[in-house]
């Protein structure tokens, strides 16, 4: 028996959110195509280097106490 190709894949992207984003099977169909999309594609931003959020986290520190995020 060969296998219809769908149009959307379904079974892929929920073993993606299980396995990949640790999300819940009711949490994956509960969330629209819109938001799954938006979580699958990249935009090219990376998130703050290690060093960057030290320096921020010195900058504006919390209860005004400089620390740094290894204490």
């Amino acid at each position: 028996m060969t296998e219809r190709p769908s149009e959307w894949p379904f079974d892929l992207w929920l073993k993606t959110a299980v396995r990949g984003f640790g999300l819940s099977p009711a949490e994956f169909w509960a969330m629209s195509v819109r938001d799954w999309l938006t979580l699958l594609v990249r935009n090219g931003e990376q998130g703050l280097a290690r060093t960057d959020l030290s320096t921020l986290m010195n900058t504006y520190p919390d209860e005004n106490q400089k620390r740094d995020i290894h204490d």
